[in-house]
C-alpha cells in the first residue's frame, strides 16, 4: 500500500556551510518552487523537523502531490532501446553487450520508488554517468539485482 508522503519546504535561506548539511540530509533546490525541498514519509517528518529547528531553519510541511505518478519530470524509461529493460549483461539505454549492468528503479514525482509498476531497467556505467546523474528524477539501485 502506498504510504502518504510529505513535502518539506525551507522558508529561510541556509548559509553556504549549512546549505551543504541541508543537501546531505536530502534537500535539493527546486527551481520552479524557488526553495529547498525534500520529500519524506510520515515517520521521517518528526526527525527532520526537529533537525531543522535545531539549525534555526524555518520551514513548511504539506502533503506531497504526485504519489505513484511519473509525469512531472522526463523519464529515462521512455528512451530505452531495449524495451524489456535489458539484462545484467546488456544495457537497456544504449544497447551495448556484453557489459556489466546494474538494475535501477525509476522514482515517482515524490522521489519514491515504492509504487505499483515502477519501471526497472539495467544500465551500464557509462549510461549512469551520462544520462542518470544529471537527470532530475530519483533513481535507486535495485538491491535484489546487481
Amino acid at each position: 500500500m502506498l504510504t502518504p508522503r510529505k513535502t518539506i519546504s525551507l522558508t529561510s535561506w541556509p548559509d553556504p556551510l549549512l546549505q551543504e548539511r541541508v543537501e546531505d540530509v536530502g534537500f535539493f533546490y527546486d527551481v520552479p518552487a524557488r526553495a529547498w525541498i525534500r520529500f519524506c514519509d510520515d515517520e521521517e517528518l518528526p526527525h527532520l523537523t526537529d533537525w531543522l529547528k535545531r539549525h534555526a531553519l524555518t520551514f513548511q510541511s504539506a502533503p506531497a502531490h504526485g504519489r505513484g505518478q511519473t509525469t512531472k519530470h522526463p523519464k529515462i524509461s521512455d528512451n530505452l532501446r531495449l524495451k524489456d529493460g535489458g539484462s545484467p549483461t546488456s544495457c537497456a539505454l544504449c544497447g551495448s553487450t556484453p557489459t556489466r549492468c546494474r538494475q535501477w528503479i525509476e522514482g515517482d514525482d515524490t522521489d519514491s520508488t515504492d509504487y505499483p509498476d515502477a519501471a526497472r531497467f539495467f544500465l551500464c556505467g557509462q549510461c549512469v554517468q551520462h544520462h542518470m546523474q544529471p537527470h532530475p528524477r530519483l533513481y535507486a539501485p535495485a538491491d535484489d539485482q546487481l
